[in-house]
């Protein structure tokens, strides 16, 4: 094992405290960033990340994992497009809730005052900088769902240094939010499956993606898969934005699948795009710039957005027989 030396955390460029292991004769690293969390990188995605405008979201992403426990997340320079394509835009709102379900996570029990430091720590609320997270703090201060010295909550954002800690405990209103609002964001286990609904397309969505999904721990929803008596265009909308995410596939081009791929992407939930081979040339020019799964046999599509979901998403919290 390659012996180990503090240096610059390549995703948010934090150089305290910051851990790495080079490893493949120097091609691959490992960090364990107070910032982000760990992961591996490879040399050429650490390039690629120099250029990426959406650093404080990929390391918003890396952090949610760690955060999670999921597996250590491994980038290379293909996944690395797939990651920054489908990291989602929250609102405000889903951020406050997003950094209190994080600090239930911490909490050991009703009433654990949870240390945290805002230079480090902005990226439990997806914020962009350390007041921006300051902003998210003191919001659910004042709506009383946290407890903490206000006076204190700015001077932290301004240390640099790792020592200075703000102590943050949920208040009990904090907690009747959390249970009312825990099916929100990453609770939600729908995903909404955009495409084709012609003969020659059955195949793929009950052996690939109807499968694929339902055992990474999602329960796919496709907008013919029950009888309803409201308006089409409505249920989509209204069951695009009961999902965690959408995949489209694009074979045979229809109209739809590419509104309801935009419609989700204007809700900042996160998009995965496929398409079979022979298809890939007719893809809309709008869309060419998103990364696609391109599979040739139901095997093999079913095989790669499972590998997607749980290397992108991350698992849901439902087996596949809970789901079915």
């Amino acid at each position: 094992m390659a012996e180990q030396e503090k240096i610059s955390c390549p995703i948010c460029k934090l150089t305290e405290s910051v851990v790495g292991e080079s490893t493949d004769f120097g091609r691959d690293s490992s960090y364990c960033c107070p910032r982000c969390g760990r992961f591996k990188i490879t040399g050429t995605a650490k390039a690629m990340a120099e250029n990426q405008q959406t650093i404080p979201k990929l390391s918003a992403w890396i952090r949610d994992r760690h955060e999670k426990e999921a597996d250590i997340p491994e980038i290379n320079s293909e996944s690395l497009k797939r990651i920054v394509n489908s990291l989602p835009d929250y609102s405000p709102s889903e951020k406050q809730l997003i950094l209190l379900k994080n600090l239930e996570r911490k909490s050991n029990y009703p009433g654990y005052p949870v240390d945290l430091k805002p230079i480090i720590d902005f990226p439990l609320a997806w914020s962009t900088t350390p007041d921006d997270f300051c902003y998210y703090l003191a919001s659910l201060h004042d709506r009383g769902l946290l407890q903490f010295n206000k006076a204190a909550l700015f001077l932290s954002a301004r240390s640099f240094g790792l020592s200075l800690k703000l102590p943050v405990t949920i208040s009990p209103d904090g907690w009747d939010y959390l249970e009312k609002r825990a099916s929100q964001i990453e609770e939600k286990t729908q995903v909404f499956v955009a495409m084709s609904f012609s003969r020659e397309m059955k195949a793929a969505w009950e052996k690939a993606l109807k499968d694929a999904i339902t055992e990474a721990g999602y329960k796919a929803y496709r907008i013919d898969a029950e009888p309803h008596i409201d308006r089409i265009d409505a249920k989509i909308i209204t069951e695009i934005k009961n999902s965690r995410f959408l995949v489209a596939d694009v074979t045979e081009q229809k109209h739809g699948v590419y509104f309801e791929a935009g419609y989700a992407l204007g809700l900042g939930l996160p998009v995965i795009w496929s398409v079979r081979k022979d298809h890939l040339s007719k893809v809309h020019f709008d869309t060419r710039q998103y990364n696609h799964i391109v599979w040739e046999s139901e095997e093999q599509l079913k095989e790669q957005l499972y590998n997607f979901i749980c290397a992108i998403i991350g698992k849901g919290k439902g087996s596949s027989s809970e789901l079915k």
